[in-house]
């Protein structure tokens, strides 16, 4: 009689209209804290039988965490999804093109199990640690930022990964998007390093708001440098402040920093912004044009260029009246 209890027990078929219960095993918790569980939620109505199957199958333990299970279940059902362990949560994030480091750490922390300050930590001071020494491309970083390498894509994350795990994947994906550009061979042409090839298409990355106007902003940038013309690129003055902007003031052009392009000639320190493929590309491959200046002309991003600082001036104008 008792055997056939146990058989009937062990494979009852769940109720149709069970509901679906999420039950979460403690790493101190006893077989029978688990079947009592199991009893308040409805999965199983009896801890007695749960105790004598366990027992017959030599189960005396399963693993801590979260665990989705069905009301009225057969016991045979439960212990096969107790044994297989518990569920892990996955959680997906997008980083956009043009995120900073501080903007990625606030969509960390309201999207994923991450520790937004963790990651702002060592995203901006741990370029150069034992844990990220195996991606060869941050050697050219003379800086302890990784700003500009944390490649901007969607990623899946588990409720159990760090924000070094989440840095790791980034940076491994910056490594496999950039493999086949000729980083190198530009940065020798042109004198530079890929860092600073970097580093032109995070500006470009922040000034581009239109696609076609990427190459034209990178010949801006690099025809200024050769004439050792400051930049004066306003996205370099947001990045210096503690705080973004709607628009800079007189006096936000003057903050004491080497980000700030208005006041220092050449490239900034590092990147402003982790750019893009197309940006990268832009940075690699500029327009041939002469252009020195660039003036918003729309809401929309779409930018007039030229290479006459008389026309820039009422350029601005115009863009002012509009």
């Amino acid at each position: 009689m008792l055997l056939a209890l146990f058989y009937s027990c062990l494979f009852l078929s769940p109720s149709t209209r069970s509901k679906n219960v999420e039950i979460t095993i403690q790493p101190d918790w006893k077989m029978t804290e688990v079947s009592s569980a199991l009893v308040e939620r409805g999965v199983i109505k009896s801890t007695f039988v749960f105790t004598l199957l366990t027992e017959y199958r030599g189960i005396t333990r399963f693993l801590p965490g979260d665990y989705s299970l069905k009301q009225g279940m057969s016991y045979s059902d439960v212990l096969n999804v107790l044994l297989r362990g518990p569920v892990i949560q996955e959680f997906v994030v997008t980083v956009p093109e043009g995120f900073v480091i501080n903007r990625i750490a606030e969509r960390l922390t309201l999207n994923t199990k991450i520790n937004g300050e963790d990651f702002r930590n060592l995203a901006q001071n741990a370029a150069h640690s034992t844990d990220f020494e195996d991606y060869g491309f941050l050697k050219d970083n003379p800086i302890n930022s990784l700003e500009g390498y944390l490649f901007p894509k969607t990623y899946t994350v588990t409720e159990e990964a760090t924000a070094k795990d989440l840095i790791k994947l980034m940076l491994g994906q910056y490594e496999k998007e950039t493999a086949n550009f000729s980083m190198s061979a530009v940065a020798q042409q042109r004198g530079l390093t890929t860092h600073n090839l970097l580093t032109i298409a995070s500006l470009i990355e922040a000034e581009a708001k239109i696609a076609e106007e990427r190459p034209l902003i990178a010949a801006v940038i690099y025809n200024r440098l050769s004439k050792n013309m400051k930049l004066q690129i306003d996205a370099t003055v947001q990045y210096a402040l503690p705080e973004r902007k709607p628009s800079l003031s007189l006096e936000d052009l003057k903050v004491d920093s080497p980000y700030n392009t208005y006041l220092h000639t050449g490239l900034p320190p590092g990147p402003i912004c982790n750019p893009g493929s197309a940006s990268i590309q832009a940075a690699l491959n500029p327009a041939s044009v002469n252009y020195l200046y660039y003036v918003l002309t729309d809401p929309g991003g779409k930018h007039a260029f030229t290479d006459s600082y008389h026309d820039f001036l009422n350029l601005k104008k115009s863009a002012r009246k509009d």
